[in-house]
């Protein structure tokens, strides 16, 4: 059993780049990672994204925010929870109100996600975790193919 007292748990900054700004407490890093997030107003969560392989979910602790999908903006706000489930719609969350938005997040990763970023064309591919996991972010422009550069492939 693990007990964490999220009042005696610091803030730390998460992302924070233009429009993007998060702080967050870390809670547990285990098969289910989560975390308290603080969205300040007037900023985004992350960039628009979609997993393939990672499941996640929010429960709305304060404040309010809408969730960018592919079908359009949904707002939430206090008791809302919101699950997105792997290689479903692309989301992120854009805080217009007032009022920070407190949400618990978490996570369940098979220790390897591609996520796709639709409106700049990215994927990001992470494979492993802690100090030998592997990150590689590249346009979708930049593929080749699968036998392209091998010497033996004729």
């Amino acid at each position: 059993m693990k007990v964490v007292r999220t009042e005696e748990t610091a803030w730390s900054n998460a992302m924070q780049r233009g429009a993007f700004f998060q702080r967050r407490k870390k809670l547990v890093e285990d098969v289910i990672a989560s975390s308290v997030w603080e969205l300040p107003p007037g900023k985004k969560s992350f960039p628009f994204h979609r997993h393939s392989a990672t499941e996640e979910a929010l429960f709305v602790l304060s404040g309010s925010a809408k969730v960018r999908s592919d079908k359009g903006l949904t707002d939430i706000g206090k008791g809302d929870f919101v699950s997105f489930t792997a290689g479903e719609d692309a989301h992120q969350l854009i805080n217009d109100g007032a009022e920070p938005l407190v949400y618990l997040a978490m996570s369940v990763s098979k220790r390897l996600d591609v996520t796709e970023y639709p409106d700049s064309n990215k994927i990001h591919v992470v494979a492993g975790s802690g100090p030998s996991s592997k990150s590689y972010v590249f346009r979708q422009t930049d593929t080749v193919g699968y036998f392209d550069g091998e010497p033996d492939a004729g």
